[in-house]
């Protein structure tokens, strides 16, 4: 998923509405003051029933407050619209037709496919549409630099409140709170945006699923800090930027696994690939953004901006992006020599986050602690048949080794959901189905797998995949997190 369009998902974390802090910051700056009037003038116009005139006020508030927590200036006024829920799914169809080429997309659908992360005859623009249409309440659109307010439809304000809704402190009608909250999330994008240009690093991170997803986690999680701040009226910022990481950490931890729940219908039917990679930025990023403010204030959140994290592993494990970066390497597979009839689709990178997903039930943090890069490649093939050539590089060969135990169980199910789970006796493990094998194999460091091709292929592709060309990743040609 590019990170454009997981920016575009903003207002999930909309589902854990934190309460409001009374402690608040002395307001220290005229610019202060005169935000917080607004503040009060939209409160009066929404207790007077004009929504409009109070979301008007109230991004003209966040205009003037936002810069004095974070900062930074607003170089700008930032557009506003309003789409109406019934038309959102029309849009984020042509934002996703925007962002990515028809044979992008169906590259990493088949990707993920191949990987085992959906189905084979999951239908994924669809899905998506559906769980982003229902789950969204406002975006910034990093092309348009535009905040788009998402407003309900008539009937749905006046149906009743599920306990659910009610218990995670949604109110029917204008939401006075909620709406504050969704324009100091979407204005902190678009003040990024001004002072950092969004738009360039995504295109940076366009063809890379796992350096997109670590992005999307700092500009999620940057969005999602600086709204808690707001929450708790710390204008100066000199509070919020203080609450432990690894407070966040554990809170997070149990809240997680909640979170699709307190989503609408798609959301808890979607994979949980889907899932757990719409709330991994938010979550995951504010912790790895507190951790930046803890550590040496707003200003270290600017530095990341200029130096992104380039891996998830690095948002998982911020020391590994702070004191000392483990950088991820980089893997070129070369031409890969398929046999007659399968044709390349695309090639990305999983990373740590989504390796975790993938063997979720067979030890997945654990065994994907330790990624040091990875390249696959997905092929079809004859038959409505997928190919998959992967190689993983990992920090150390006891890592390797755990990964390929992970890998080798996870594969079973691939084969048959009720077969016994196998863990390889030796570095390698070969298995036939429905005429095509699926193997993976360990060397050292790195692990390589191949599946979905013909008996004849596999041993050449194996040992095309080892040989791949591995470098350390240097972006842009530029010493990484330089400072």
């Amino acid at each position: 998923m590019s990170p454009r369009l997981m920016l575009i998902t903003s207002a999930l974390f909309l589902l854990l509405r934190s309460p409001s802090i009374s402690r608040a910051a002395d307001p220290v700056a005229d610019g202060v003051a005169h935000g917080l009037k607004l503040l009060t003038e939209g409160d009066a116009a929404a207790d007077k029933g004009d929504s409009t005139e109070a979301v008007i006020r109230y991004k003209r508030a966040f205009e003037t407050l936002l810069p004095s927590m974070r900062k930074l200036p607003f170089k700008t006024e930032v557009k506003r619209d309003v789409t109406a829920r019934e038309e959102l799914q029309a849009l984020l169809v042509k934002e996703i037709d925007e962002d990515m080429t028809p044979a992008e997309f169906r590259a990493g659908e088949l990707g993920m496919k191949a990987l085992g992360f959906l189905p084979r005859a999951f239908k994924l623009k669809e899905a998506m549409t559906k769980v982003y249409s229902e789950e969204i309440a406002a975006f910034y659109d990093t092309k348009t630099k535009t905040m788009h307010l998402i407003k309900e439809p008539e009937a749905k304000t006046k149906k009743p409140l599920s306990f659910l809704e009610r218990l995670m402190g949604k109110t029917q009608g204008f939401d006075k709170d909620e709406n504050k909250t969704v324009i100091a999330h979407e204005l902190t994008h678009a003040l990024a945006d001004q002072n950092f240009d969004i738009d360039a690093l995504q295109k940076a991170a366009k063809h890379d699923d796992d350096r997109g997803l670590a992005l999307s986690a700092l500009i999620e999680g940057e969005a999602t800090l600086t709204m808690i701040g707001a929450q708790m009226k710390d204008w100066t910022g000199s509070t919020v930027s203080k609450i432990p990481s690894a407070d966040l950490d554990r809170v997070f931890g149990f809240i997680i696994p909640l979170m699709p729940l307190a989503g609408g219908k798609s959301l808890r039917e979607a994979p949980v690939i889907l899932s757990e990679t719409m709330i991994f930025p938010y979550l995951r990023g504010m912790v790895f953004c507190a951790r930046l403010t803890n550590d040496g204030g707003w200003e270290a959140l600017n530095a990341a901006y200029r130096n992104p994290p380039v891996s998830t592993e690095q948002i998982l494990h911020p020391e590994k992006y702070l004191a000392k970066p483990d950088l991820p390497t980089t893997i070129d597979l070369g031409a890969l020599d398929v046999p007659a009839g399968w044709k390349e689709a695309g090639r990305n990178t999983v990373g740590e986050m989504q390796l975790g997903v993938l063997l979720r039930r067979d030890q997945g943090k654990s065994a994907a602690a330790g990624w040091d890069g990875d390249k696959y490649a997905a092929f079809e093939g004859p038959d409505d048949r997928l190919g998959l050539v992967w190689l993983t590089t990992w920090d150390s060969d006891d890592d390797a080794r755990e990964f390929l135990a992970a890998y080798s169980r996870f594969q079973t199910t691939k084969l048959a959901a009720d077969a016994e789970p196998t863990v390889p006796k030796t570095d390698v493990l070969r298995r036939s189905n429905a005429g095509a094998d699926f193997a993976v194999a360990r060397r050292g460091r790195d692990v390589a797998v191949v599946e979905g091709f013909p008996a004849g292929a596999t041993d050449a592709l194996l040992e095309r995949a080892f040989k791949a060309e591995k470098a350390e990743f240097k972006p842009d040609g530029k010493t990484p997190h330089s400072r």
